[in-house]
């Protein structure tokens, strides 16, 4: 608050009008109070009162250091905090609307002494003229120094008005700034967001890769123990069939060395039975010989029984012959039957080749299956071992993501402690405006107040010139508490310039801190992504390599698959071939059975007969 130059009593209305306002002094309102109170003029006290100029300039030297010690202080660096800098603006606005009440203060008291200087002049007409004419040159010369000190303060009032535009402008960058830093950690907070959201994404790609690695691990498990239970189930097929086959095969092959034996034996014993037969032929010969040499007397007997033992004869010719067509007949018989023999060993050989190739497929397919085995394990030990990087890769991305966040949480907590002090400047500079309104009316007020006095001065202008020693007196109080208040508002400007300083200090700081906490959040972002997209990377090559082993070694299970159910189809084939020969050979041998039995039964009827009739 501005401290007055001179306070008028409350009991004269005439002094001021409005009594709850604070009172900005001015010359022509004192002036008006002391044409009422001050008796005629005392021409020794108005040569006491103009004898000290000396102090008035002393007065101006100190206000001229003190405005040479803030101009050089001003062109120091300065920074602070933005609560600082808006405080310091409440300030330099309050200081700025001191000092120009001030200089229209001291313009006024100015003005009005050099208007009083020709009443002086009048007055003193009768005092020595020599004298007189010193200390009017002396009071000339201190009114010069007083309209140099006037000029200076307009200086000064024109430097803190560039200083509080310089701080608007300051306040209008930082104002941008903070809007800019808004809008980058929104972005940083909607990145953020995003990077949250793809981690959640991530990690349930995760969980789904594990529930199908589960699945895919249990499948070819099952798979593992399917093709071990097939490969079991075929060795033991393979083994039991070729057994089979092999007993089979040496029962046919000892089934036909029996019938071949016996067929050989029977036809030996039909063979010592021709000779046998031949034999009797020829001792019945012998004897009919010999029984037609002793006589022949019974010629007619004999005749009949040459004539029957001729149809006989003729008989057994026939049936020799029937016999001889038979016998080249067994002989065919037994001549297909070892060709079917020789057939089925080279059957039988075949079928050993067959066999032999089937245990080396057998084998191979073992081979192969190891081989699938072998590659499964390794395929279940890579993924073990990427699932094993992609977890502790997963897990370092975490924690580099908690860190990164913990430091955004940091920034955010401090972008909203700048918030908050903006928010504060913001009240402060409303609270600002709303007091340069109100000074604003004031200004207006006194102004009016002016007009009155300046109307007053005229009316009172007769009656000041009977009152010159009154007016000396109350002129050297006022200049006396001029002086005092100049002292007290240069103490003040001193303690805001060293305020504002290390304000000013302490604000670029800051902004070097903030700024600093900018450029590591860019940086920690940049590698953020640059980790992420590496490790997506990563996890999408790494998955493409497994999907393409695994489809290799599907397309490697589907092939034995197939390679198994040709050789099974093969197999089924066979066997049924095989079962389809073994029938015909068995239908064969049933016939050539038959057939024996046949010429068994013909030979033994033979036989009978033979015995029958020769015996």
């Amino acid at each position: 608050m501005p401290v007055p130059l001179f306070q008028p009593e409350k009991s004269d209305p005439s002094c001021f009008k409005n009594q709850g306002q604070t009172f900005h002094p001015d010359f022509f309102q004192f002036s008006a109070c002391l044409e009422k109170e001050l008796p005629a003029p005392d021409p020794d006290s108005f040569i006491g009162f103009m004898d000290k100029p000396e102090k008035h300039e002393n007065l101006s030297e100190e206000l001229s250091s003190h405005h040479s010690s803030k101009t050089q202080e001003n062109h120091q660096p300065w920074s602070s905090s933005e609560n600082e800098v808006n405080w310091l603006k409440q300030d330099a606005l309050n200081e700025e609307t001191e000092l120009e009440k001030k200089l229209e203060e001291a313009e006024l008291a100015a003005n009005s002494v050099v208007s009083l200087i020709p009443l002086f002049k009048d007055s003193l007409a009768g005092f020595n003229e020599n004298a007189l004419k010193k200390k009017v040159l002396e009071k000339e010369d201190y009114i010069q120094e007083l309209s140099s000190f006037i000029q200076k303060e307009k200086a000064n009032t024109l430097k803190t008005s560039q200083l509080s535009h310089s701080v608007k402008s300051v306040q209008s960058h930082l104002q941008l700034q903070i809007q800019k830093k808004e809008a980058e950690n929104d972005q940083l907070k909607s990145h953020i967001k995003s990077l949250k959201a793809k981690i959640v994404e991530w990690k349930l790609q995760l969980k789904t890769y594990e529930q199908q690695l589960v699945t895919l691990k249990q499948t070819n498990e099952q798979k593992k123990i399917a093709l071990k239970k097939a490969t079991k189930v075929c060795k033991e097929r393979a083994d039991s069939y070729m057994e089979a086959r092999l007993s089979e095969a040496l029962s046919a092959s000892l089934a036909w060395k029996s019938h071949y034996e016996k067929a050989v034996e029977e036809k030996t014993d039909l063979e010592v039975q021709v000779e046998t037969l031949k034999k009797k032929i020829m001792n019945l010969l012998e004897e009919q010989n010999k029984k037609e040499d002793p006589g022949r007397n019974s010629s007619k007997d004999f005749l009949k029984k040459l004539h029957s033992s001729e149809l006989e004869n003729e008989n057994i010719l026939l049936e020799n012959e029937k016999l001889k067509i038979m016998l080249a007949a067994l002989e065919e018989k037994v001549i297909s039957v070892e060709n079917e023999r020789l057939e089925l060993q080279d059957v039988e050989k075949k079928q050993k080749a067959l066999v032999e190739v089937y245990k080396a497929q057998v084998q191979k397919l073992q081979k192969a299956v190891e081989d699938v085995k072998n590659r499964y394990e390794k395929l279940v030990s890579e993924k073990k071992l990427i699932t094993q990087t992609k977890k502790s890769t997963l897990e370092e991305v975490r924690d580099q993501m908690e860190s990164h966040s913990k430091e955004l949480e940091h920034v955010h907590s401090l972008l909203e402690g700048a918030e908050l002090e903006l928010r504060d400047c913001q009240e402060r500079l409303i609270y600002c405006k709303g007091k340069f309104t109100d000074q604003s009316q004031t200004v207006q007020d006194l102004q009016s107040q002016i007009d009155d006095n300046q109307s007053l001065l005229k009316t009172f202008s007769l009656e000041e010139e009977n009152s010159p020693k009154s007016k000396c007196e109350n002129l050297k109080q006022k200049l006396e508490m001029m002086d005092a208040e100049n002292e007290k508002l240069e103490r003040k400007v001193a303690s805001q310039e060293e305020y504002l300083k290390k304000n000013k200090f302490k604000f670029k700081e800051k902004s070097a801190e903030y700024n600093a906490l900018a450029r590591q959040l860019e940086v920690a972002l940049e590698e953020g992504k640059q980790k992420v997209s590496e490790e997506i990377e990563k996890m999408t090559s790494r998955e493409q390599a497994l999907q393409i082993k695994i489809l290799d070694l599907e397309s490697e299970l589907r092939k034995k698959n197939e390679e198994q159910n040709q050789l099974v189809s093969i197999f089924s084939t066979r066997e049924q071939h095989q079962e389809i020969c073994l029938k015909e050979i068995q239908h064969n041998l049933e016939k050539t059975e038959n057939q024996n039995d046949g010429i068994l039964n013909y030979v033994q009827f033979l036989k009978n007969s033979y015995v029958s009739i020769f015996g």
